[in-house]
This record gives C-alpha cells, sequence and structure tokens, in this order.
C-alpha cells in the first residue's frame, strides 16, 4: 500500500478541519443565514474575508484527497479519512473551548473503533483501478444525493420551534452537509481517475456535477456552522461523507470487495452508522447554562456585549435559529475578524 498517499489523504482531512475553523469564525460575524434566501447567503459569504480564506484552505484540502484517491482504493483510504477527526476534535476542544457530553464523547470513541476496523480491513489490500461508471448512472446518483438533501435541509430550515424549545445540536442539518459533501468527493474521485487523459475528463460528468455540489454543500455548512458547534458538524458530516464516499462509490465504480476482511469491514460501517445516530439531537442543560452565564458576564469574556454576533443572533429571535451554547465570537484563542 502506497504509504506516501496514505499521507496525502490524512493530510487532506487536516487540512480541511483548518479551514472550518476559519469558517466557524466567519459564521459569527455574519447575520443570520438561511437556506430560503440563496442569493443573501451567497452575499454574506462573499463578503467575508474570513470565509474566503477558509474555503480556499477547504478546496487545498478537496484537491490533496484527490491526489491521494488517485493511487488509493477508498478502503484503503477510509481510516486515514477518519483518522483526521482526531484533528477536529484537537482544533475544537482545547483551541476553540467547545465541550462534549459524555455520551458525545461516547460517539467519538465509537468512530475511532470504526477507523481501527477499517484499517484492519484494508490491510493486504492491493490498489486496482476502479472502472469508469455510465453517465447516466453517475447523473443520477448526485441528482438523487442533491434532492435528498436538498429537502432534507429545507425541512430543517422550515421546521418551527417553539420559544422554550431546546435548541438543536444540528445533526440533521450536519447528515444533510454530508451527504453533499460525500457527492461532491465522489466527483473528485471519478475526475481523479480521468485525470491522464483531459479529453475524456471534459466530456465526463464529474466535473460539472462538483462544480454543483461543491457550493451547496458550502453553503449548507456555513448555515449548520451558524447555528451549532463545530465538533459536532463536524463529527456529523465527516462521518457521513466518507461512510457515503466510501459504500457508493465502491459500488459506482466496481472497487474490489474486502471478501476476506468483510468481518472487520462490516462492523466498520455499522459503527460509523451507529456514532452519527447517537449523538445527541438537542443541547444538554448544562451547555445552555454555560451559555446564558457567559451572556450575562460581558466583562468576563472581555468581548462587547454590543457586538454585531450578538445583534445578529437577536434578530433571528428565539426558537428560529437555534442558538450555538459555544459561540465562536468568544473563544478562549481565536476571535473573528470583524
Amino acid at each position: 500500500m502506497p504509504q506516501h498517499f496514505q499521507a496525502l489523504a490524512l493530510l487532506s482531512t487536516t487540512v480541511y478541519f483548518a479551514g472550518l475553523v476559519y469558517l466557524k469564525l466567519a459564521a459569527t460575524a455574519m447575520p443570520p443565514l438561511s437556506g430560503r434566501r440563496p442569493w443573501r447567503l451567497t452575499r454574506a459569504l462573499l463578503r467575508s474575508r474570513v470565509w474566503l480564506a477558509g474555503a480556499a484552505i477547504v478546496a487545498v484540502g478537496a484537491g490533496v484527497q484527490a491526489a491521494a484517491l488517485t493511487r488509493l482504493t477508498l478502503l484503503q483510504a477510509q481510516p486515514m479519512l477518519l483518522a483526521g477527526l482526531a484533528v477536529l476534535v484537537v482544533l475544537t476542544v482545547p483551541l476553540l473551548g467547545e465541550r462534549l457530553t459524555l455520551r458525545e464523547w461516547g460517539c467519538v470513541v465509537l468512530l475511532a473503533a470504526a477507523t481501527a476496523l477499517f484499517a484492519g480491513a484494508a490491510k493486504g489490500v492491493q490498489y486496482q483501478e476502479g472502472r469508469d461508471a455510465p453517465e447516466r448512472l453517475v447523473i443520477a446518483v448526485a441528482a438523487l444525493s442533491i434532492l435528498v438533501s436538498a429537502v432534507s435541509f429545507l425541512a430543517c430550515d422550515l421546521a418551527r420551534k417553539g420559544t422554550h424549545a431546546r435548541p438543536l445540536t444540528g445533526v440533521a442539518l450536519a447528515i444533510s452537509v454530508g451527504v453533499l459533501t460525500g457527492t461532491a468527493e465522489l466527483m473528485l474521485k471519478g475526475a481523479g481517475g480521468l485525470a491522464a487523459h483531459l479529453g475524456d475528463l471534459v466530456e465526463a460528468p464529474y466535473l460539472y456535477l462538483f462544480a454543483l455540489t461543491a457550493p451547496l454543500a458550502l453553503g449548507q455548512l456555513q448555515i449548520a456552522l451558524q447555528r451549532s458547534r463545530l465538533v459536532i458538524v463536524g463529527l456529523v458530516a465527516t462521518a457521513t461523507a466518507k461512510t457515503y464516499l466510501l459504500l457508493v462509490g465502491g459500488l459506482l465504480f466496481q472497487e474490489p470487495w474486502p471478501v476476506p476482511s468483510t468481518t472487520r469491514f462490516m462492523p466498520a460501517v455499522a459503527l460509523s452508522v451507529l456514532a452519527v445516530a447517537a449523538v445527541p439531537h438537542h443541547e444538554s442543560a448544562h451547555a445552555l447554562k454555560e451559555t446564558d452565564d457567559r451572556r450575562t458576564t460581558p466583562a468576563a469574556s472581555g468581548v462587547d456585549d454590543e457586538a454585531p454576533v450578538e445583534r445578529h443572533a437577536a434578530a433571528a429571535g428565539p426558537g428560529r435559529y437555534p442558538r450555538d451554547p459555544h459561540p465562536a465570537g468568544r473563544l478562549p484563542l481565536l476571535r473573528p475578524h470583524r
């Protein structure tokens, strides 16, 4: 197994999570974002220098991942792509000051166990070039994924919450982002297989579908980051995207099935799904109390209580935009550019 391409896969997810930190910081200085107002969302994103920097870093991570997948099967890349979640936890918990509940830590442990099982299943697997999928099938898979993601995301966006409803952790939004992200990565995988044949690459639908799904994924991701903790959005979206990429991509490109390692492969998939399903959908009472304490003591945080992010949150109204119990505008070590 080419070790340097495995290193590229790990590097890609590390760069990606570094970009997410910038996107999270940009979210705190933006007005309330909504999928029902796509033009307003686009303007808010393109006018933010912090967001543009973060999007550029995310794009670099996607490029590195595409390069890694040119010489790795999806199964060989899977443990490295999931191992990068350790970087996400380091960036969000010690650095950004976000916290995880005991149940959420349990989900992290499940993903770590899934990563170890995927690594075991990938041992002895030799790289083989997958077959080029039929164009109609590629388009159908992408269209179905976009439709499912858009409908689920808009359903979350339109859902009316009561004034006293407990804020959501953003699991549903993150799953929607993960499906779109996985679809975009699927297109990169297909494009990577045609990189040596420029004419075929231009004629194939991969780059065009990537150009459609990637901006949609970034827009939905930004909305999710504004409403929820980065650690939860990152964990759920990444686990969803990589599992989607592995299963759908393996079937679409007819990659070899790990028959000798099925006893590890299937439990690894099951643990990945279980980890996403087990993430709480509502914020804990302790997290909400901590948020209220922070907001009632502005002097302790060193942030003006009339900062734009607070006025934006107030304008959103209670319940419509569930508050992030760990707003990045009050991060202990990082602050957004105003």
